[in-house]
């Protein structure tokens, strides 16, 4: 999907999908796996698998927000409570992708990674 994308000119400022992808592709360059929980297009949790697993090892504590919202919803938002303003990530790109771009924002921040061989956000 990545290399369909770039060969039609999509950036992550231009294509909702693309920024998708680069999520993935950051949680997977962790090392911790990652989970994507979806409901059709509208309604997707994803996170860090260390995020995810302590999430739902933690479902007592969220479980009561299932009734007025929803599994997912509710999922959403304590994954969202969960998350840290301290994270490191790491985004490596597939390799031979023919094009390098320019700006990479972190996943679960926004704000523009480092630049090295690799892209990074470390906030800790």
């Amino acid at each position: 999907m990545w290399h369909s994308k770039v060969q039609h000119k999509r950036t992550v400022e231009n294509d909702v999908i693309m920024q998708e992808i680069m999520t993935m592709l950051s949680f997977d360059g962790s090392d911790q796996g990652w989970a994507v929980i979806s409901r059709g297009p509208a309604e997707m949790a994803k996170a860090k698998g260390e995020t995810i697993l302590k999430s739902l090892v933690e479902f007592e504590i969220w479980k009561d927000s299932v009734q007025e919202k929803g599994f997912l919803p509710a999922l959403i938002d304590y994954l969202h409570q969960l998350h840290s303003p301290f994270h490191c990530n790491r985004l490596i790109l597939p390799g031979a992708t023919g094009s390098i771009p320019e700006k990479v924002v972190c996943a679960e921040c926004n704000r523009p990674m480092e630049k090295f061989i690799m892209y990074r956000c470390c906030t800790d």
